[in-house]
């Protein structure tokens, strides 16, 4: 596929899949309980952890890895930390049972009839009253009663496997075959994978020494309460809107206790830091304050629900609901249409090399022919579109399927490409939030099914793996090896994800207080399904047309104000911050201060830049290894019964 000779070589062999099943094994759970747990997750670090444990185990057997097999090893460990972060897709259905047996569920109506009573068996058995399902109180995925909406999960994150591999394959070629895009971020993948290969005295020592502290820290936060109920420091966050509200009420003001976002902040770059800092605080505390105040006829909502003494959670429920969920789908598409404009020529470039990609010959391709990718895309996306229509059509609702078709097969191929663009390029890409139901609000759809269930939007995951892509020809790694991996990894990661969570939910309800993010989230999920379904939210087009230009403004600013006078801001950061709430993004902005500002200056900027992952993965690795165990010793704990005599 390219008139130079590549020298690629295999990455994918079984040393390499034994350490991408041990990822899974490791990661997975506890990914998972830390997400319910605290809203963090393992991702950052554990596939440098897996890397560094199985490079060191096969050096010790004096049969190192390659390089290839490294790279491998540490890119697949990277997509099951991915995976499992974004939670399972069965997840969904034991949220679904929390949702149709909440009462505020049955406070909302669709014609006159409460919404759980327009929930399809295809989502969740018929709640009491009015079905008699076990599954509600059985608390196991592996219920009969379950079994059809787990096939309808599964089914559609199997249409979504087919469609975003197709799609990678196609950037891959459009974008690292022909139009080269230097993909930044792949460098600093490949150049860790090298340095790993070589294996650097001092990126091991730093690794090591740095897992004490994330013990000891784990100890503190996860081990303590869990097994021995005694706790010190409070979970997800320590909340202060109790001495802010005097002075500005209505701010979210706290300090994440969840260790990922401060040591995740040592990666982040000081403009980025800073862009999600004055995001966050402009959104959730200045805006907030202002809107209960001074502006109070623009979100009247907001005014007549606030009261004092709500806590920074049910803060952020009520003022993301009535005043920041139009704004912040317009400050994405400001940052969208910024993105197009600037990445217009090699969009367009990128869509003339798929179209002649079909005349590649046989000998020269790396990837299947693009027919055969077309293919793989249509029956992702048209499939999962037509299945969305014949599901809504079961209630008597149909949706649309026009959407639906527009939805998956088109905007997929242009969100793709154009986040593919900026990936590669810039090393940064976008994400449009509650797309699909901005899209079924103006819809005039009038049921449950369609607003929680959607056809597949591929192209979002894309971007990241032709970013790996990129780092396999830089280790010369051959291209299928790791869309091969990618593959195994996602369905091991379905499947481990299944059965951890079948386990957490057996030791104690979810949501419950053993499981604290996930009480104060799902809340969240379901007042805003309720609002949404019912139209109770509005999403005023005017609010999205002057939030996007409010958005596409302070990009243009804060990068010009970044590359011509050198001030620390990104436009694409403070859009992410908008987001992010005051606790993590202090975390985030705190960890990025000291990774680029303090770090250098005591370890020397050259030695920081070597050994700053390696530092951050150690502490990470502490802190994964005592929840590892703790879940194993509460499983233990959890499996004993009294027996009747």
């Amino acid at each position: 596929m390219s008139s130079e000779p590549h020298a690629f070589k295999p990455g994918l062999t079984w040393r390499s899949l034994l350490a991408l099943i041990t990822a899974v094994l490791i990661v997975v759970p506890a990914s998972i309980y830390l997400s319910m747990v605290s809203g963090g997750t393992l991702a950052l670090a554990s596939a440098f952890i897996i890397a560094i444990i199985f490079s060191e185990v096969a050096r010790m057997f004096a049969a190192p890895l390659t390089k290839q097999e490294l790279f491998i090893t540490y890119e697949a460990a990277s997509v099951v930390a991915a995976a499992s972060a974004g939670t399972i897709s069965v997840f969904w259905i034991i949220f679904r049972l929390f949702y149709a047996t909440n009462p505020m569920s049955w406070a909302f109506k669709i014609d006159g009839t409460p919404i759980p009573l327009r929930i399809p068996p295809w989502l969740a058995p018929p709640p009491p009253p009015i079905g008699r399902s076990t599954a509600y109180y059985a608390r196991t995925l592996f219920h009969p009663d379950l079994f059809l909406p787990e096939v309808v999960f599964l089914t559609f994150t199997g249409l979504f496997l087919v469609a975003e591999i197709a799609m990678l394959m196609m950037m891959s070629y459009a974008f690292v075959e022909v139009e080269r895009l230097p993909f930044p971020i792949s460098r600093i993948d490949a150049s860790l994978v090298e340095t790993l290969s070589e294996r650097d005295p001092e990126l091991v020592r730093s690794f090591t020494l740095s897992i004490y502290p994330g013990a000891v820290y784990g100890i503190l936060l996860i081990a303590l309460p869990l097994l021995a109920g005694i706790r010190f420091i409070p979970m997800p966050w320590y909340d202060l809107t109790f001495l802010t509200e005097p002075y500005i009420p209505g701010a979210l003001i706290g300090v994440a206790t969840d260790l990922t976002p401060w040591i995740f902040g040592l990666l982040v770059p000081l403009n980025a830091g800073v862009g999600m800092l004055l995001g966050s605080v402009a959104t959730w505390v200045f805006g907030n304050y202002l809107f209960l105040t001074q502006f109070r006829d623009v979100f009247p909502e907001w005014v007549a629900e606030y009261r004092s003494g709500l806590g920074l959670a049910l803060l952020w429920q009520r003022s993301f609901f009535r005043v920041w969920f139009a704004p912040q789908i317009g400050f994405t598409l400001g940052l969208a249409a910024v993105a197009f404009f600037r990445f217009r020529r090699g969009i367009i470039r990128a869509f003339k090399a798929l179209i002649e990609a079909a005349r590649i010959p046989p000998e020269k391709r790396l990837y299947p022919p693009i027919t055969v990718l077309l293919a793989m895309y249509l029956t992702g996306t048209v499939t999962s579109a037509l299945l969305h229509w014949y599901l809504t059509a079961t209630t008597g609702v149909p949706f649309p399927l026009w959407i639906s078709l527009a939805y998956s097969v088109g905007l997929s191929l242009v969100l793709g490409v154009a986040m593919t663009t900026a990936m590669g390029e810039t090393g940064f890409t976008i994400t449009l939030p509650y797309v699909w139901h901005t899209i079924v609000y103006f819809s005039g759809y009038n049921d449950y099914p369609g607003w929680v269930i959607a056809p597949v939007l591929a192209g979002t995951a894309a971007p990241y793996w032709t970013n790996m892509v990129k780092a396999a020809y830089l280790t010369e790694t051959r291209p299928i090896d790791l869309v091969k991996a990618i593959v195994i990894a996602l369905v091991l990661t379905q499947a481990v994800g299944i059965i951890s969570l079948d386990f957490y939910w057996r030791v104690a309800p979810i949501p419950s207080s053993a499981y604290p993010f996930v009480l104060i989230d799902w809340a969240r999920i379901a007042i805003g399904d309720s609002l949404l379904i019912t139209r109770a939210i509005r999403i005023d087009p005017g609010v999205l047309a002057a939030s996007a230009a409010i958005g596409a403004g302070i990009v243009g600013a804060f990068d010009y104000l970044h590359s011509a006078l050198g001030v620390p801001l990104s436009g694409p950061g403070f859009v992410v911050g908008t987001t992010t709430l005051p606790p993590y993004a202090i975390a985030i902005f705190t960890g990025s201060l000291i990774g680029d500002v303090v770090a250098p200056r005591v370890f020397g900027r050259e030695r920081w830049s070597r050994i700053r992952g390696a530092v951050a993965a150690g502490v990470l690795m502490g802190y994964g290894i005592v929840i590892g165990f703790t879940i194993a010793a509460a499983f233990i704990m959890k499996a004993g019964w009294i027996w009747p005599w």
